[in-house]
């Protein structure tokens, strides 16, 4: 029997997809970045950023506002209450249909050559990094941020550390800490020193470009560090045939052996499914299109505790078909 959709189900579609564009404009005006800041800015701030007109950075800025997602006030721009919401939320629809675009198209191309696929079809790095970002805004980084400060860390590092925002709050709220961001992307390292320089914490979080899995062949950076963060970074060190993760694990435990350990990260796909729709697609494109495996709920367990990390907890935050482990 078809079940017919509810107008509300149809106006949170709809809704949600207006908003997703408007958002991406955003992020590739440099707006978005600038109302997460939680500073009040001109439009002429995005017309140096951007280089779009003045009348059109005026006219997207307006349409924001009457999203409710930015206030105006003598010119002068601020992001709501409303904004991390919509971001998160617009987040899983970007990822899943703009940063997977590569791999959704080709369906036929991965089910028959998978190797040759992943080397032909893609991904937008950059945007596959904020995407996942933005669906962490309210549903996992703040459940990951409240576990590290409860350790009240002096010296904190990030995987996948992206512009630095989760090492910025936290240092806002932990005046004598340091801290570490790595991360892949060359532009996201830059991006995140311009930011960092503007908040006066350069002295306070070091930026390093790298790959999270140099730190096997080279642990230095994890000496003294008391919280490690790794925000959906470790299932892409855990391809079907690779050892990457485990001896990661183990460089991290032989580095840092007092260090907590803070992982937000999947699991395969969530029942039930029809209310973990989203859970059950991100495990069959890591599966089929990208050939990670994700490891069950004992799986994190046991890679945690063969690593010599203790007390492993397991808890379930916002995110569909995630967890957030803890291991001391």
């Amino acid at each position: 029997m078809t079940q017919v959709m509810s107008a509300t189900a149809i106006d949170s579609a709809q809704n949600l997809a207006g908003k997703s564009i408007f958002l991406e404009m955003g992020a590739r005006l440099g707006v978005v970045e600038l109302l997460m800041q939680g500073e009040p800015f001109e439009a002429g701030q995005v017309v140096r950023i951007s280089g779009a007109k003045q009348h059109f950075v005026e006219s997207y800025l307006k349409a924001l506002c009457k999203l409710g997602l930015a206030t105006e006030r003598a010119g002068h721009y601020t992001g709501t209450a409303e904004l991390p919401v919509a971001v998160n939320n617009c987040g899983y629809l970007l990822w899943a249909l703009q940063s997977c675009a590569p791999l959704i198209e080709h369906p036929v191309q991965f089910a028959n050559d998978l190797p040759g696929s992943i080397d032909t079809y893609v991904r937008n790095g950059e945007h596959v990094a904020r995407t996942s970002k933005w669906m962490g805004a309210t549903d996992f980084y703040p459940h990951a941020e409240k576990e590290i400060l409860k350790a009240n860390p002096k010296k904190i590092i990030d995987f996948g550390s992206g512009t630095c925002g989760l090492l910025i709050r936290l240092l806002e709220q932990l005046p004598h800490a340091t801290a570490i961001g790595i991360d892949l992307s060359a532009s996201a390292c830059e991006k995140a020193r311009e930011i960092i320089e503007g908040k006066g914490l350069s002295q306070r979080i070091q930026v390093i470009h790298a790959p999270v899995e140099s730190l096997i062949t080279d642990p230095s950076l994890l000496k003294d560090v008391d919280v490690i963060h790794a925000g959906f970074v470790f299932h892409d060190l855990n391809p079907t045939q690779s050892q990457v993760l485990p001896r990661l694990l183990a460089a991290i435990k032989a580095a840092s052996p007092q260090a907590k350990l803070v992982i937000a990260d999947a699991i395969p796909d969530d029942a039930p499914w029809e209310n973990n729709a989203y859970s059950l697609a991100f495990t069959f494109l890591h599966t089929h299109f990208m050939d990670r495996k994700f490891p069950t709920e004992d799986g994190w367990r046991a890679l945690l505790e063969k690593a010599g990390f203790s007390d492993v907890t397991i808890s379930k935050p916002g995110l569909s078909g995630s967890r957030l482990i803890v291991g001391h």
